[in-house]
């Protein structure tokens, strides 16, 4: 399913999940993507979920804290509640980035699932505005380096024999995009061991 390499790596696909926030600047996140608590991904969710999902919303203001709604919801109906932060993913990281990408030239829908995959699993992780130049540094670093001089660019990717080298060039920008020393050996694992993961789902494509 679409969304479940990210869901994998940031919180085992547990849609209850709190995490401790200890060291990472988005401070606690929760659900199985991990919806930031500083960066406001977390109240745009419970808003979004209020006309979509009327029962998380009800439930998580008639608690005594967030944590102990999040967890209640998880409680009550945990399919549910997973499916509803999948829609909201959806809705509000993967179609906005997709489209982001689209009007620069790269056509998500022509591509492998493993390369939808990794889109949906890069705009949770940093954000929908940062989509556009992340692939664009990725495509830069896959041919010319420093000497790059506009070709091949985002426009020349949409066919599956990119995606390979995509995915790679992809997840060294992840790396150098971390500032947080306090999260980089973590981080550094996670997108050795994700990026292993995509490109063996791509190999599994063809």
């Amino acid at each position: 399913m679409l969304g479940d390499l990210s869901a994998k790596y940031e919180s085992n696909g547990n849609p209850g999940l709190i995490s401790s926030g200890k060291g990472d600047p988005g401070g606690k996140s929760y659900g199985c993507y991990q919806l930031s608590s500083k960066m406001g991904s977390l109240q745009d969710f419970i808003r979004w979920a209020d006309r979509h999902y009327p029962w998380i919303g009800t439930t998580i203001r008639h608690s005594t804290d967030i944590d102990s709604g999040w967890r209640e919801c998880a409680r009550l109906d945990r399919p549910e509640f997973s499916a509803a932060q999948w829609a909201y993913i959806k809705e509000r990281y993967y179609d906005t980035a997709a489209g982001s990408l689209e009007r620069a030239g790269f056509h998500a829908k022509k591509h492998s699932y493993a390369m939808r995959d990794v889109i949906w699993s890069r705009a949770v992780q940093y954000g929908t505005g940062r989509i556009v130049k992340m692939w664009q540094e990725a495509c830069k670093s896959m041919y010319n380096g420093k000497d790059y001089t506009g070709y091949p660019n985002i426009t020349y990717v949409d066919d599956k024999r990119f995606d390979y080298d995509l995915i790679v060039a992809i997840y060294k920008v992840s790396k150098a995009w971390i500032r947080a020393e306090s999260v980089r050996n973590g981080l550094e694992k996670r997108f050795k061991d994700e990026c292993s993961e995509a490109l063996q789902m791509l190999k599994g494509e063809r």
